[in-house]
């Protein structure tokens, strides 16, 4: 495609005398600029684009644009697999080129021996490779077209007949509703009898429910609602409108203050069935504005569009109203319509989600997990969590004084200043000052990576690469959380994350502002971030943690024996696979045995190989290549269930849960091994990880239910993956710590037991 572009912009300008604009995202093509060429650049998509002439991609690059084959050569391109020249990034390349001019230069003084030594080294015997990468990195300018006159690229006539059956073998959805409803090609296109009709008219049938005398006239069985909320700040926003639809009239209000809100929640009462897209968020705007809607609608029979689209195509596409409209009644709306236009759509939507729910049996995954747990969200949202807002200055200022200390360190080690956050800077430092192999490093396209992957594989090279581990560590925590959070704490001294669950496409409950589940729990710093998360007076925190779920579930799913026996008989399920896998007595075990067990229980299902495993536990490639064959000798049952996952993506096209939630996998019918690679990982841990989504959002309305008929004061206030915490009146802590843990391993009946962990503290990182 580049050369094809390279051979229009050419005889454009040569031969027909014309300017061409090329329109990309790529900057590969900025080495075609020239007078009659200039590339029009996306910086943010359509809303913000650069154009690039010569002295554009000279002011960019200190280059001509005919030198950006050289730079390219030098320094290669992972997104297109070339690895370029080792050792050389994008500053080196910079320096050669502005010094030697072009590569053939920089391969002369090679051959003169007037190249400095720390180039040299890199290019010796590398003659061969520079031919190549430039031959593969050089736009060819010469196809032989049959005509590529501007002429001959004029629009035509959609072919339907034709392009329809590409469309669907290549799942374009949007497109492909779109077309079949084509005509304008001539060509008869047969109807869906399923079609959902759209009630027409709506504009015409808008009414005020301003107007409307009684409110509870409107006792409507099956009742919309969409909001127009103007967003304020992270905290929220106010309501612009309400919007009531029954399918065919739509009654809208601008009067959206308390008054009005507490007669449109008697009008959602009254009704049978409650219909939204994002309910949380409304119930939650319903709440700034000091009206209960969380338990005032609980009870009711509620359908939102919005988590059912989710979970019939988890992490598959965007889940604006507009979107799923688009997406499911096959309309083309723009990116923002007027709300007043397609409020009306909103209860076909709903009939069609459902439909589709029931087709592919997830209908009650759908009615008994998901929306249940809809209003239990919003109240622990609501609730939130107290904060020590001096714990985190005192955090921060220790972080800021750690980091002193440890760039100082660094910069001794490196033996001169530079950025210790820069990481082309942090990749000359490693790989040319200090010399560190790079073999196994991947490469960016200005260098070799230092992310934390490739600098695990250096942790034995240099006593600098614990160090900048350490760094970074401590970094992250200072910026993402001691000094973040402060910014993030309501009115009421509380943090108010948002758990969504229509984010992860495995099913589990996401976090964000903030995103209070990637804290580090294994860390001593970790930990003093979640010391900052405190109990309000009279009460402390207390947590209910599934043990080893996953591994337990893993066993179930498998029907391993040897891992079904082991949790059985309650034993130290790691010991007993370390001694499995040496062949040895369980009391013989060492701890670095049970540590590589370990290592390999919690990572098999995710896909860990045998380089992975080596460095995390220290063993030799050979040695760790060697425990995982021996690992599935003893546990077949694993080995089984891994396959039969990757074989049911590949015939089914998903896998599932053992409450059928579904995982569409298509990247593993792709061909390319990346991305099959990466969809048989999916395949592998989702059914275990989304099945444990499913159980602890089970135990979350199981909780909810028994905490509001006992009556206790006692409030669920976070979800971290396999943990809950509640704020418990020290009164009732006694109650909780006997009910809670049989609440949790009583949602689900396996063939492993469940167990619970239980622990409490006045500060969450003091939980034992």
């Amino acid at each position: 495609a580049d050369d094809i572009l390279g051979t229009i912009a050419r005889m454009n300008g040569e031969e027909h005398g014309l300017e061409t604009l090329i329109v990309t995202g790529d900057l590969d093509s900025l080495q075609l600029v020239d007078d009659k060429t200039k590339v029009v650049f996306f910086v943010k998509g359509l809303s913000e684009v650069k154009i690039y002439d010569p002295a554009a991609v000279k002011e960019r690059y200190g280059l001509e644009p005919k030198r950006l084959i050289d730079l390219k050569t030098l320094i290669g391109d992972t997104s297109d697999n070339l690895p370029g020249v080792a050792g050389i990034g994008e500053k080196g390349a910079g320096e050669l080129l502005k010094a030697y001019g072009d590569v053939d230069g920089i391969m002369k003084a090679l051959k003169e021996g007037t190249l400095p030594d720390k180039y040299a080294k890199k290019f010796a015997g590398q003659e061969k490779i520079v031919e190549q990468m430039r031959r593969l990195v050089t736009i060819v300018k010469d196809v032989p077209l049959k005509d590529s006159s501007y002429q001959s690229t004029s629009r035509k006539k959609v072919d339907v007949e034709k392009l329809l059956p590409m469309l669907r073998d290549y799942e374009f959805k949007t497109l492909l509703k779109k077309y079949e409803k084509a005509s304008a090609a001539g060509v008869d296109v047969p109807v869906d009898p399923n079609k959902i009709i759209v009630p027409k008219g709506r504009k015409a049938k808008i009414g005020s429910l301003s107007l409307v005398s009684k409110l509870s006239d409107l006792s409507l069985k099956k009742i919309g609602i969409i909001l127009d909320e103007k967003k304020q700040d992270l905290f929220g926003g106010s309501i612009a409108a309400i919007f009531l639809t029954d399918g065919s009239h739509v009654w809208k209000t601008l009067d959206a203050d308390k008054t009005m809100l507490l007669k449109v929640l008697d009008v959602l009462k009254n009704a049978d069935i409650i219909v939204g897209h994002d309910l949380k968020a409304m119930m939650h705007a319903f709440e700034r504005a000091g009206v209960n809607a969380c338990e005032a609608i609980r009870s009711k029979t509620m359908v939102d569009t919005m988590v059912a689209a989710y979970i019939l195509a988890p992490g598959g596409r965007e889940l604006a109203f507009t979107d799923v409209l688009n997406e499911n009644l096959g309309l083309s709306l723009s990116e923002s319509p007027a709300i007043d236009d397609v409020v009306s759509y909103l209860l076909p939507l709903s009939t069609k989600l459902i439909d589709q729910l029931k087709k592919d049996e997830m209908l009650k995954l759908y009615e008994e997990i998901e929306m249940p747990l809809l209003p239990v969200l919003c109240a622990m949202e609501t609730k939130g969590i107290a904060v020590d807002q001096k714990k985190l200055e005192d955090l921060s200022e220790a972080f800021a004084e750690t980091i002193d200390k440890l760039t100082k360190k660094i910069l001794k080690l490196a033996g001169r200043e530079f950025n210790v956050n820069s990481p082309s800077q942090l990749a000359d430092i490693l790989f040319v000052d200090l010399g560190l192999p790079t073999k196994g490093i991947k490469k960016t396209k200005s260098g070799f990576s230092t992310a934390a992957p490739e600098l695990e594989k250096l942790a034995e090279e240099h006593e600098i690469i614990p160090l900048i581990e350490e760094y970074r560590e401590v970094a992250k925590l200072k910026s993402t959380y001691s000094d973040s959070l402060p910014q993030l704490v309501a009115k009421d001294g509380r943090i108010h994350s948002t758990f969504s669950q229509t984010v992860a496409a495995t099913g589990r409950l996401s976090s964000r502002d903030p995103n209070l589940q990637n804290i580090p729990i294994r860390t001593e710093l970790g930990r003093e971030i979640r010391n900052a998360f405190v109990a309000d007076k009279g009460n402390v925190l207390m947590s209910a943690d599934y043990s080893q779920i996953e591994l337990r579930l893993a066993a179930v799913m498998s029907r391993d024996d040897s891992f079904l026996k082991a949790f059985h008989d309650g034993a130290d399920v790691h010991k007993r696979t370390a001694a499995e896998i040496y062949d040895i007595e369980e009391d013989k075990v060492t701890k670095a045995q049970r540590e590589a067990a370990k290592a390999i229980n919690f990572s098999i299902l995710y896909g860990v190989g045998p380089r992975a495993l080596a460095r995390r536990t220290h063993m030799s490639f050979e040695d760790a290549k060697a425990f995982i064959a021996k690992y599935f000798s003893v546990h077949p049952g694993i080995a089984e269930f891994i396959d039969a996952s990757k074989m049911k993506a590949r015939v089914d096209g998903y896998v599932e849960t053992m409450f059928g939630r579904r995982r569409y996998l298509p990247d593993i019918q792709s061909g390319m091994p990346q991305l099959v690679a990466a969809a048989e990982r999916m395949a592998m841990n989702m059914p275990v990880q989304g099945t444990n989504a499913d159980i602890i959002k089970l135990a979350m309305i199981k909780i909810d239910e028994w905490l509001r008929k006992s009556g206790l004061e006692a409030k669920m206030v976070l979800q971290i993956h396999d943990e809950l915490v509640f704020e418990v009146p020290e009164d009732e802590v006694k109650e909780l710590e006997k009910e809670i843990p049989g609440l949790m391993t009583s949602v689900v009946s396996l063939d492993v037991p469940l167990v619970v962990d239980v622990g409490t503290g006045k500060r969450w990182g003091e939980i034992e």
